[in-house]
């Protein structure tokens, strides 16, 4: 689907594209009358997914699959295909938000805790004077009932949003983003994890320099608390161990890329 090009993985593909296509392509979603939604994978993604058969059917769904670290550009390597670049949701966003304003998109701000949505809106307008934003919403934690669902997806189709912009953690979000996209009438969905507290302060970003040099993990652990401390102990290591054994599963014994079944 759509003019992207794809790189086969095991459990689902990865998206070869730059920014300035990426943003040519939501451009054409928003307005085909589909049903889209695009997610990033970086380490943590790839290590749930390798073990979570739910999470992996969300990302064989999603319409785009990016590669947010220099684990997944490795692994498309090992797979044969080439990324050009890293594409990230903390720089895809205010990306999105500049290039749209001349074409109009409509943008409405999805999950983070209370009061950070509203935050980001009034930062973004600020940023970007003109921006549509035309809605935000925090879910309460856990899974809604049937009454509290209805409301949100009446305050998000009241608003007519191109892009639903959604920060749950992942991944979470990204499941979400698979189960409800026909439920939604919104053209594109995208799970953007920490965007909403980067761009409020809450959380720092990683710089420029430490992508490049492929050490985000190691940033992360540094500087994101104890929570994220433990979680990259834990996905780390078997990034790494899922790189090495694709590695020896498609480069050495020349099996095909696509898992059976897969």
């Amino acid at each position: 689907m759509g003019s992207l090009k794809k790189i086969a993985l095991r459990y689902w593909d990865v998206t070869a594209c730059t920014y300035e296509e990426l943003l040519a392509e939501m451009d054409v979603w928003r307005q085909d009358g589909g049903r889209h939604f695009a997610c990033f994978c970086d380490a943590n993604v790839l290590a749930h997914g390798w073990l979570n058969p739910r999470l992996a059917a969300a990302y064989r769904a999603a319409d785009a699959v990016f590669a947010d670290g220099g684990v997944t550009k490795r692994l498309g390597r090992i797979c044969g295909g080439v990324l050009p670049t890293r594409v990230t949701g903390p720089q895809l966003f205010p990306q999105a938000l500049a290039y749209g304003l001349a074409r109009g998109w409509r943008h409405f701000f999805y999950g983070a805790g209370p009061g950070v949505a509203e935050e980001l809106a009034d930062a973004m307008r600020a940023r970007f004077p003109g921006v549509e934003i035309v809605g935000t919403y925090t879910p309460p934690f856990g899974e809604p009932s049937a009454e509290e669902w209805a409301r949100q997806k009446a305050a998000i189709a009241s608003a007519k949003p191109d892009f639903l912009w959604v920060a749950l953690g992942s991944p979470k979000q990204e499941m979400w983003c698979a189960r409800h996209i026909r439920d939604l009438a919104v053209p594109v969905l995208l799970p953007v994890g920490a965007v909403f507290d980067f761009y409020t302060g809450r959380v720092p970003q990683v710089p420029e320099w430490v992508h490049r040099a492929g050490i985000c993990w190691l940033w992360r652990m540094l500087t994101g608390g104890r929570r994220t401390l433990r979680r990259n102990i834990w996905c780390v290591p078997r990034a790494a161990a899922i790189l090495l054994r694709e590695f020896v599963r498609v480069r050495l014994l020349r099996r095909p890329v696509r898992a059976l079944g897969a």
